[in-house]
Parts: structure tokens; sequence; C-alpha cells
């Protein structure tokens, strides 16, 4: 089996100085257009603590054949970090409690984040449930904690080595998208118990998910776990052709 690492970046550190922030919303980062035009669903990769839109774009030409209709974006976050980004104001893990780490991440991404995804798809002139989130590590909490609160709920969503997923304020009525939780048993800054509890919160507001822990595999991510966020991919994006 292959098991190809693709080094997707995160900071070593989850103590860093905030150089600053010049918009309180997302910055602008790389693009890449469908396969096959026109766009017919949107993509938005968000990249973890340290890291940058750059190094998540990379992950396109790995989901493009699962979805070749599908544009793609990936954002920065808004706050500059030394060599990178972060979704939200960089503290010690180990200095905040637990209910302060999950408030953190539920307020990571925000309007400003919804804002961006709204203008993205108004660029490619897509409806809002056309949209698939796609995180790494904090990338992959911003993901669960803005997808899950936005007034249209996303096709679907992907998170990577991050399951830190707040149950205040999310939605108990109406359509939930599919949610696929993937990491590492070697994870040494996720453990399994966060994507276990997040399971137990996707389950409690009814949301179809599965969670696949991969042997092996630290903070990164494989063609294990590409090939099983491009199936999701394939199968929302043919039901919404």
């Amino acid at each position: 089996m292959d098991r190809r690492v693709f080094g997707i970046g995160a900071a070593a550190t989850l103590l860093c100085s905030v150089k600053a922030a010049a918009q309180p919303g997302p910055r602008d980062g790389p693009r890449r257009p469908p396969e096959r035009a026109p766009a017919r669903s949107l993509i938005v990769l968000l990249h973890g603590f340290g890291s940058n839109g750059a190094d998540m774009i990379g992950l396109a030409p790995s989901f493009q054949p699962y979805a070749p209709n599908a544009a793609f974006a990936a954002p920065n976050g808004p706050y500059a970090i030394d060599g990178g980004y972060s979704w939200f104001t960089p503290q010690d893990q180990n200095r905040i409690s637990e209910h302060d780490r999950q408030a953190r991440a539920a307020a990571g991404g925000g309007p400003a984040l919804d804002a961006f995804l709204d203008a993205e798809l108004a660029r490619y002139k897509l409806a809002p449930e056309r949209l698939i989130l796609v995180g790494f590590s904090q990338g992959a909490s911003t993901a669960l904690n803005t997808g899950l609160r936005r007034k249209v709920l996303p096709a679907a969503i992907v998170a990577f080595s991050g399951a830190n997923l707040a149950p205040a304020g999310l939605p108990r009525t109406g359509r939930r998208p599919p949610v696929l939780l993937i990491q590492g048993d070697q994870d040494p800054r996720v453990s399994p118990a966060a994507q276990q509890q997040a399971m137990r919160v996707l389950k409690d507001i009814g949301a179809p998910a599965q969670a696949h822990m991969l042997s092996g595999l630290g903070h990164d991510i494989d063609d294990r776990g590409i090939r099983l966020a491009g199936e999701l991919i394939r199968s929302v994006t043919h039901a919404l052709a």
C-alpha cells in the first residue's frame, strides 16, 4: 500500500508571537480552477496553525480526480505568525481550559470566514450548499466549527488531524452534512479521545459522521486519508450534479 505522506505543515509549537492581523477575516490565498469548467462545487482548504494556503492548495491535484468540476480555494488565516498564519490568536494550549479551548475553536472562523466563503461561492455563481470544507489540524477544527454553524450548511466537511468541536450552538434540526474525521494513531498533537469526543457531539446533533484512525500515521495526511476524503467528495459532488 502506498504510504506517501503529503507533508502538510503545522507549527511545531502552539506558543508563537502574533505579528499583526491586517484584517479581522481570512487573508486571500491561492486558488485552482476546475479541471472541467464550469465549476459545479467549491472545495475550500483550511490550513493548520503556522501554515498557509499555499501549503494546502498542494492537495488540490490529489482531490481533483474525484471532483473534476470543483474549484479550489485555500485562504490564509487572519493572524500572521512566524512563518505562517493562524485562524485564531495563538496561545499556549497547556495554559487554557478545555472550555476556553472549545470556545476559541468555535469562534475561530466566525462571520469573517463565513463572508469569505460566501464571496468565493459568488465568484463561481454557486449556491451555498455546493461548498465542501476540508481542514487540517487547526484548520480542521475551524472547518468543523464554522461549517456546522453556517446558515446554509455545506455539502460535506473533512477534518484531518483536528477534532476540537464545540457543541454549544450547533444545529439540531434540518439537513446535516456528512462529516469525515481522519487522523493517525501516532499523532502527537491530537489524541484519539478528541476524535471520540467529536464523534459524540456529531452523533448528538444527528450528523452522518465517520471516523478513521490510520495506523502508523503522525500529524499529517497520507494517501489513505486522501482516498477516504476523495470518495466522500466524489459521492457528494455526484449528488450535486
